[in-house]
C-alpha cells in the first residue's frame, strides 16, 4: 500500500474519530432545542387551561416554565402577571410589585406596550396605593395607543381619587365614546354622582383600596385615610402631598395645610405644577397673604389655561391688582371650563368687580346665576335626580337628567342623555 494511500486513510479515520462525536452532539443539541420549544409551548397551553380553570397558582408555575424558555415573550408576560394576581399564595401588595417588576420588562416599542403600562398603572394605584407612579404608567399607556377603554376610565377615578376633579371631564368623555351603547347609562350615572357627590362616586373604589368597610357610607374621615395612605406610600410624590393639603383646606383646617403645602414650595418642581399653584395660591388669598400671593402667580411657569389657571389669574386680578375688568375676563374663561359651570363662587367673584364697574344690571344677572345654581344643587333637586338614577329604562328618568345639565348650560351631558332616551325601544 503506497504512502499516499495511508496518508488518505489516517485522514479519513481522524475524521471520523472526531468528526462523529461533533455530528452526534450537533444533532443531540438540535434535539434537544426542539425537545425544549415542545415542552414550553406545552406549558404555555396548560398555563392557559390552568388559568380558565381558576387554578392560578399552577398557570403560574406553567408560565414560568414557558418564560424560561422564551422570556421576551410579552403575551405570556401578560398572562403570567393575570395568574401571579389571581393566586392566593401572596399579599396583594406583594404580587403586584413583582407582577410590576416583570411588566416592566415589555418595551413600550411592542404592540403589547400600551397593555403593559396600563396593567402597571391599574395595580399601582389599586394595590399599592400608589397614584403619582400609576398617572406616570397611565399616561405613557394612552401615549402608545388611546383605544382601548381601561386606561382612559382609569385615569378619571385617579384624578377623583387625588382631590383633582378639575381634570376629570376629558378622561370621562374619552371613556364614555368607548363605552358600549348598553353600558352608557351607567357611565353617565357615575359621571353624574362624581360631579355632584365625590364621597358617593369614589365609594366603590374606597371599598376596593380597604378604606371603606362593605356597607358603610363613604365620609371624610375615610378620604382623609386614603389621601394620608397615598402620603406615606409616596412621600417624595408632590401630587399625594398637595391632594391632601387640598382636602384639609376643604375642611377649612388651614393650619395643617399650609404647612404641608410649604414644605411642597421647596420642590424645584413646584412652578410648574398646576394643582399646586392654584392650591398654594388660594390658600395665601384665604390667609391674608396677598404679596406672598402675587409672587407665586408671577412664578407661573405651567400653562396658562384651564380652570385652576383662569379662576386664580381672576382673584388675584380682582384682589391683589384691584383690576376689575381684567377679573371679570378670567373669571369668565373658568366659567367656561369644567367645574366652572356649577361653581357659583366664581359668579358671585365676578358679580364684585361688576359692582365696582359701575356694572350693576350685570352683576344682578351675576347673582342672579349663581342663585339658580346653588337651587340646583339643593338637597331635594339633587334627591329627584338620584331617584331618576334608580330606573334608567325609564324615559322620563332620562328626561329629568338632560334638564338638569340644560338648566347648567352643559350641552355635552344634555345630549348624551338625550341620545339615551332616544336609543330607548
Amino acid at each position: 500500500m503506497s504512502e499516499h494511500v495511508r496518508s488518505t486513510q489516517g485522514r479519513v479515520l481522524r475524521w471520523t474519530l472526531w468528526g462523529l462525536p461533533l455530528i452526534l452532539a450537533v444533532i443531540t443539541f438540535f434535539g434537544w432545542q426542539k425537545w425544549a420549544d415542545e415542552r414550553a409551548v406545552s406549558s404555555l397551553a396548560a398555563g392557559k387551561q390552568y388559568l380558565l380553570e381558576r387554578r392560578d397558582e399552577m398557570a403560574e408555575a406553567a408560565f414560568d416554565r414557558y418564560l424560561s424558555r422564551f422570556p421576551d415573550d410579552a403575551d405570556a408576560i401578560l398572562l403570567w402577571a393575570q395568574a401571579v394576581i389571581s393566586g392566593k399564595s401572596r399579599t396583594p401588595e406583594q404580587a403586584a410589585t413583582i407582577a410590576i417588576q416583570r411588566l416592566q420588562t415589555i418595551p413600550d416599542a411592542v404592540k403589547q406596550g400600551a397593555e403593559a403600562r396600563m396593567r402597571e398603572g391599574r395595580l399601582a394605584l389599586l394595590v399599592l396605593k400608589q397614584p403619582d407612579l400609576a398617572e406616570k404608567k397611565l399616561t405613557r399607556s394612552l401615549e402608545l395607543d388611546a383605544t382601548p377603554v381601561d386606561a382612559h376610565y382609569l385615569m378619571w377615578k385617579l384624578y377623583d381619587l387625588t382631590e383633582r376633579f378639575q381634570y376629570a371631564e376629558p378622561f370621562f368623555w374619552s371613556t364614555l365614546e368607548r363605552t358600549p351603547k348598553d353600558l352608557r347609562s351607567v357611565r353617565l350615572a357615575d359621571w353624574y354622582v362624581s360631579q355632584f357627590s365625590p364621597n358617593s362616586g369614589n365609594a366603590e373604589l374606597d371599598r376596593r383600596l380597604g378604606f371603606l368597610a362593605e356597607g358603610q357610607y363613604n365620609s371624610d374621615d375615610v378620604v382623609l385615610a386614603r389621601l394620608a395612605a397615598f402620603h406615606e406610600n409616596e412621600p417624595k410624590a408632590i401630587s399625594t402631598t398637595i391632594a391632601r393639603a387640598a382636602f384639609l383646606i376643604h375642611l377649612r383646617d388651614r393650619e395643617a395645610a399650609e404647612e404641608l403645602l410649604t414644605e411642597v414650595s421647596k420642590d424645584a418642581e413646584a412652578p410648574q405644577n398646576v394643582f399646586f399653584l392654584a392650591t398654594w395660591i388660594d390658600l395665601l388669598l384665604d390667609l391674608g397673604k396677598l404679596d406672598e400671593a402675587r409672587s407665586w402667580f408671577d412664578r407661573w411657569e405651567a400653562p396658562k389655561v384651564g380652570f385652576l389657571y383662569h379662576r386664580t389669574a381672576g382673584r388675584i386680578l380682582q384682589i391683589v391688582d384691584r383690576d376689575d375688568r381684567g377679573a371679570v375676563t378670567q373669571l369668565n374663561m373658568a366659567l367656561e371650563v369644567w367645574p366652572g359651570p356649577v361653581d357659583w363662587s366664581i359668579l358671585h367673584f365676578r358679580a364684585q368687580s361688576e359692582a365696582r364697574l359701575g356694572q350693576r344690571d350685570a352683576a344682578a344677572k351675576s347673582r342672579a346665576r349663581a342663585k339658580e345654581i346653588e337651587l340646583l344643587m339643593e338637597l331635594d333637586a339633587q334627591q329627584t335626580l338620584r331617584r331618576s338614577l334608580l330606573d334608567l329604562n325609564r324615559r322620563e328618568n332620562l328626561g329629568v337628567m338632560a334638564e338638569f345639565y340644560r338648566q347648567l348650560n352643559r350641552p355635552g351631558e344634555a345630549a348624551a342623555w338625550e341620545q339615551l332616551q332616544a336609543d330607548l325601544p
